[in-house]
């Protein structure tokens, strides 16, 4: 889903808009599905519905077999390529560091070719794939217990022809 004016309206409500403890996938803020980078966040279930199965991508022989992903929109399907699966964490205010949650929406060159960079530098495994500057990059990120303010996350870069 995405709300620009309340990013995480569906943090907690269904797509109905009823309450749901497990929420539904929603858009971050700063950015539309038509940003060069933006972020799905879903909930890491443990009974496996929204993003609870996304930590598979932390094996790489789970990646070399679902490699593809893709999502409907209401107008289109699109189609991306895992490039990168790392863990991760959310910063504290006065921690200084790469926040990759901050960098969502349109990119110049430079801050493009920097979250490729972290993402490569942080990857859990080489996937051998390098994004170029002109294509479209979506995380989704769900939470992850490894650390306090965990999150697990996975990066692909749009490989159909957009329109």
């Amino acid at each position: 889903m995405c709300t620009p004016d309340e990013p995480e309206y569906y943090l907690r409500r269904a797509f109905n808009q009823s309450y749901s403890q497990s929420g539904t996938p929603f858009i971050g803020k700063d950015s539309t599905i038509d940003s060069d980078m933006f972020i799905i966040y879903g909930h890491n279930m443990k009974n496996g519905t929204m993003f609870g199965t996304l930590d598979r991508y932390m094996e790489k022989t789970f990646w070399q077999e679902n490699s593809d992903i893709s999502f409907t929109t209401v107008a289109e399907e699109r189609k991306y390529e895992v490039f990168a699966a790392l863990e991760t964490r959310i910063l504290y205010r006065e921690e200084s560091g790469y926040c990759y949650y901050e960098q969502a929406g349109d990119l110049t060159k430079t801050a493009f070719e920097e979250l490729v960079q972290w993402l490569a530098d942080n990857a859990l495994y080489d996937t051998g794939i390098t994004p170029e500057y002109g294509e479209q990059i979506v995380i989704l990120s769900t939470c992850s217990y490894h650390e306090e303010n965990g999150r697990f996350i996975i990066a692909a870069r749009r490989v159909d022809s957009e329109e």
